[in-house]
């Protein structure tokens, strides 16, 4: 099954280079509880969906169950809602399991931003 990055670039070095900041900067916010740097990599509608309280509520579930990230390795693309999904294998350091996060972006908008993210 081949890869499908969109707009993002027309190899998977191209289209990692494009989003890694942003993924990084996801997972850091994450690891950090900062729900305003959170929200500045995601599109506008997010604040209405999670809310500060709701944002820190799972912070601090992930941070109890699972710790803060470690390492992450890119694993694949799907297509999810018209939209390109980056697929990664994660390891946290507060658990010996892997987790896969997936981060949705709108490969057609500007500037480039996520639309949502998964953890499981």
């Amino acid at each position: 099954m081949e890869n499908n990055f969109g707009k993002l670039g027309n190899t998977q070095e191209e289209a990692l280079a494009t989003v890694e900041p942003m993924v990084s900067g996801i997972l850091k916010a994450q690891d950090d509880g900062d729900y305003n740097a959170f929200c500045s990599f995601f599109e506008d509608g997010l604040r209405e969906q999670i809310t500060e309280q709701d944002f820190m509520n799972n912070q601090q579930s992930i941070q109890s169950t699972m710790g803060n990230l470690a390492e992450k390795e890119f694993l694949t693309t799907l297509q999810r809602n018209g939209m390109v999904g980056l697929l990664y294998k994660c390891r946290f350091d507060g658990s010996k399991d892997d987790f896969i996060v997936t981060i949705t972006i709108d490969d057609k908008k500007e500037p480039l931003k996520a639309s949502g993210i998964w953890i499981s």
